[in-house]
């Protein structure tokens, strides 16, 4: 049991709105037990556990559940959660820019267009704006 003691189980039950071909495409390859041998030989599945990260564990020959290592999930969780230092940078780069002088001065002309000129910098910007998003 020694082994097993540094080994987490996340056990997820597939939601019947999950394509199986999408379940396919996951665990193609992973390897693969049956619920059965998962119960009667714990020890062969954490050897595989540990050395390839994770197992499809089956049930009734269909994949039913993932078993993961713990330096797997954590990289997972690592991997899901917001780098909060980067995004802090790129608002306070973002506020930066916003008060600016080249800012300030396009509010300015922004403020004395009439209301037609305005309706055509705004449809010029949004063009740019889509004409960059295309590209």
């Amino acid at each position: 049991m020694g082994k097993t003691r540094n080994l987490r189980i996340l056990m997820l039950a597939s939601p019947v709105s999950v394509h199986s071909a999408k379940i396919e495409r996951l665990s193609r390859n992973l390897p693969s037990f049956s619920a059965t041998k998962l119960a009667s030989g714990m020890q062969a599945v954490t050897t595989t556990v540990m050395a390839r990260g994770a197992v499809v564990i089956t049930r009734h020959e269909r994949p039913a559940m993932v078993l993961m290592s713990l330096e797997r999930y954590l990289q997972m969780e690592q991997a899901s959660e917001p780098d909060l230092d980067a995004l802090s940078h790129r608002f306070d780069d973002m506020v930066a820019h916003m008060q600016g002088e080249a800012a300030a001065q396009a509010m300015a002309d922004a403020f004395a267009m009439d209301p037609s000129e305005l309706g055509e910098a705004a449809m010029a910007a949004a063009t740019a704006v889509r004409d960059a998003t295309n590209r």
